[in-house]
């Protein structure tokens, strides 16, 4: 049939075996073991670029003192140095993924942006890493999403969430092998080595995922196959700017990437400033305080919201929105704490709450369009939770620190400590600063809940307009 606005032809199959989820045609290509392999290769695709677009963030207290960077300049690093032209540059790369081969897009990106990170380790100040961390978010935009449009053609659309909280482990393996290794070398050789270690594996496995992923038909979990005509920019922004679902998630999605940037940029340097601990005791709590809770509730959350989602299609939003609220509460608690013991202890279970809306917003952005529209919806949604969120959150956070560290000084704080707290009334300062402003950034969740409630209300009446499409 023919898609409104401008959309393409496409050839209605049967439904896909909900077993094997192969449909006829050009599914019978695509199996059960591929779909396996498809899902672990693009977790290690995720996981790579999770590490490489985060190492900064596990060594940011050590490049700090070596460049004396001030905390919005950290902030700059953690953020829009990546994210600006990394969320740009997906729309024309999802473009082209609507049209070519997808899997050859991922790797081509993936042996750039791990080329860039190893291009960090020469940098001798700001401007430099400032030039190097740009360039791993140029290649970087090549990944994220042709990956997602791949789920959507690789698996059912009530399986997908749970597919993508699948994905969403890349950031607590990531965590895991990017922040205690480096961490490890940072301390131990420092951490222009560390971003040797994470970026020099990426270009090897880029030309594994070239050679052996697969590179399943359009439309093929859908049970209909899209022809070769992929539907004009215009007509992707009409179907997106007319979906109030969509335009709510986008807007919760780019909440949850400000705060979730801006505790990722700043929690490894709260953990050493504001306790006795080293740079790899740091990694390490931060580790396990992230990697088991975020894994845990991006799997979960899928899972869940898949299960829910039978019963009630607006448990895909109902879910996110309650653990956004729960996270905000938990995680405000947590970095109120001054015994190493309680901060522990009470920011473990936050990050389940956060993690948990990983696959019902990925799942949620494939089922509302056709689909050669997929990645360029995903792109769509990634410009605005980069450019606004991973840019404004960890750039926020670092210059409410300042502000917050020169009102608990004692004195004229810039003047006085200037970029460096090495004296102990200025790393107090430094300190609480940096609490009081995670403190504060946390608080955003409750405004990402509210938006997942508001998502919610409208996806009965859109999700069952593109079934009646089918």
């Amino acid at each position: 049939m023919l898609e409104s606005g401008g959309g393409p032809v496409e050839t209605h199959l049967p439904p896909p075996d909900s077993r094997t989820g192969t449909g006829a045609g050009q599914g019978a290509a695509i199996g059960a073991r591929d779909r396996r392999y498809a899902v672990f290769m693009l977790l290690v695709v995720s996981t790579i670029a999770f590490i490489d677009r985060s190492i900064l963030n596990t060594v940011g207290q050590a490049i700090k003192t070596d460049l004396h960077l001030s905390d919005t300049q950290l902030g700059l690093l953690g953020g829009a140095a990546f994210a600006i032209l990394y969320g740009v540059l997906a729309i024309p790369v999802a473009r082209l993924a609507e049209r070519y081969n997808r899997v050859r897009i991922i790797a081509v990106s993936m042996a750039a942006w791990s080329a860039m990170t190893t291009l960090c380790a020469a940098a001798s100040g700001f401007g430099g890493l400032m030039l190097a961390r740009i360039g791993v978010g140029i290649g970087e935009a090549g990944s994220g999403a042709p990956s997602q449009s791949l789920v959507g053609d690789y698996f059912l659309p009530e399986k997908r969430a749970s597919i993508f909280g699948i994905l969403g482990l890349a950031t607590p393996i990531g965590i895991i092998l990017g922040g205690i290794g480096g961490a490890v070398v940072a301390e131990s050789h420092g951490w222009r080595a560390a971003f040797l270690l994470v970026g020099l594996p990426g270009i090897a496995l880029s030309a594994i995922v070239w050679l052996t992923l697969k590179e399943p038909a359009r439309g093929l979990s859908d049970g209909r196959i899209a022809s070769d005509v992929t539907p004009p920019l215009g007509a992707v922004l009409r179907r997106l700017a007319g979906s109030p679902a969509f335009r709510n998630l986008v807007l919760a999605g780019t909440v949850v990437s400000f705060v979730g940037y801006a505790g990722m940029t700043f929690a490894h340097p709260f953990f050493v400033r504001n306790f006795d601990v080293g740079y790899t005791e740091a990694a390490i709590a931060f580790a396990v305080i992230n990697s088991v809770s975020l894994g845990s509730g991006s799997v979960l959350g899928g899972i869940v919201a898949d299960r829910l989602g039978r019963r009630d299609i607006r448990w895909y939003g109902w879910l996110p929105a309650i653990c956004m609220i729960l996270a905000a509460a938990t995680y405000m608690l947590g970095f109120s704490q001054t015994s190493w013991f309680w901060t522990i202890l009470l920011l473990t279970p936050p990050g389940f709450f956060a993690g948990v809306f990983t696959g019902p917003t990925f799942a949620v952005t494939s089922n509302l369009v056709e689909p050669r529209m997929r990645a360029s919806a995903t792109a769509i949604l990634t410009l605005t939770m980069s450019v606004l969120g991973m840019t404004l959150g960890p750039i926020t956070a670092g210059w409410f620190s300042d502000i917050f560290a020169a009102q608990a000084f004692a004195g004229d704080y810039a003047a006085r400590c200037g970029e460096a707290t090495t004296a102990a009334a200025c790393a107090a300062a430094s300190a609480q600063g940096l609490r009081t402003a995670l403190v504060t950034v946390c608080s955003f969740y409750v405004v990402a809940g509210w938006l997942f409630f508001r998502m919610a209300a409208h996806l009965p009446r859109e999700l069952a307009h593109m079934e009646e499409g089918r």
